[in-house]
């Protein structure tokens, strides 16, 4: 933790620092999530009755590390800097609540356009399943639980982590660097086709790049959080509505993420267009004299 702890009292020496924090984080992230694997593995070994459907190791990696950096993000922020966890983007909740659900509503929409293109061109059915009551509750648990995740990732990617190296490098080079990382985080995964890969790769950097800028925006984690939870929301029912159909046009439409291929890209930049321009509307009337 000591790492942690120089990372805030040197920012120039943030990117260095947070290398090695990280590396220590990734570490120890293995070791839990092999132990975790192996937990599951041994439950449904155990319970061939009951039907689960097993987390493959890297997904469980992919969460232990993220929960791993969100704790140790709460334990520093408050028991080093002394600060409250709501000055890293969270204060005036009543004046900011409507970021959060305009974010969540801008997202769902914007990702549903590229949803609506795959069916309309044919690389997926619309297909949707009759809802039954387990089926509401269901969608229940995802609408908390994206919230939950857009939450915790957004803390830590454009709470801590973007607003420290915006400090060092600046706004443009701490969103690139911020974006790469989290493309690395959210692809742990075996390298089985590189032709599908990359195009997801450009897809979570972008992902990134909007959720950083999102912040930058406004100087606050609510609407990130919104459109973070807007978009996964999405991803999680899309199976509700529509049945993919196998085809090899990945690059145009994407393979099992939405946010690859060349079309969701499109609907992506338009969305950074749109924040852009409407953030500036937003910043041009706040400053309009009043009375």
């Amino acid at each position: 933790m000591g790492i942690y702890f120089s990372l805030r009292l040197n920012p120039m020496q943030t990117s260095k620092k947070f290398t090695y924090f990280f590396a220590l984080v990734i570490s120890v992230s293995f070791i839990i999530s092999f132990f975790l694997y192996g937990i599951q593995n041994s439950i449904a070994e155990n319970n061939p009755h009951v039907e689960l459907k097993p987390f493959s190791y890297t997904k469980i990696l992919s969460r232990t590390t993220t929960v791993i950096l969100f704790i140790s993000l709460l334990w520093f922020h408050k028991r080093i800097e002394k600060k409250p966890i709501r000055s890293l983007g969270l204060e005036n909740i009543s004046k900011r609540k409507k970021d959060l659900f305009l974010g969540f509503f801008a997202g769902m929409a914007s990702l549903s356009f590229v949803v609506a293109t795959k069916v309309i061109f044919g690389v997926s059915n619309w297909a949707p399943k009759e809802f039954f009551a387990f089926d509401y509750l269901i969608s229940l648990y995802f609408l908390l639980s994206v919230f939950c995740i857009g939450f915790v990732e957004e803390l830590f990617f454009r709470g801590y982590l973007l607003q420290s190296f915006v400090v060092e490098w600046g706004e443009k080079k701490a969103v690139i660097f911020t974006s790469l990382f989290f493309s690395f985080t959210h692809f742990i995964r075996p390298m089985q086709d590189i032709l599908i890969l990359i195009p997801e790769f450009i897809g979570l950097f972008l992902v990134g790049y909007a959720l950083s800028y999102a912040w930058i925006y406004t100087k606050s984690l609510y609407l990130p959080i919104g459109i973070h939870a807007g978009w996964v929301y999405v991803v999680k029912m899309q199976s509700f509505f529509i049945s993919p159909i196998p085809h090899n046009y990945h690059w145009l439409f994407g393979g099992e993420r939405l946010v690859t291929g060349l079309i969701s890209w499109m609907f992506m930049f338009l969305f950074l267009f749109g924040l852009k321009y409407i953030s500036e509307q937003i910043l041009q009337k706040d400053k309009m004299p009043t009375g």
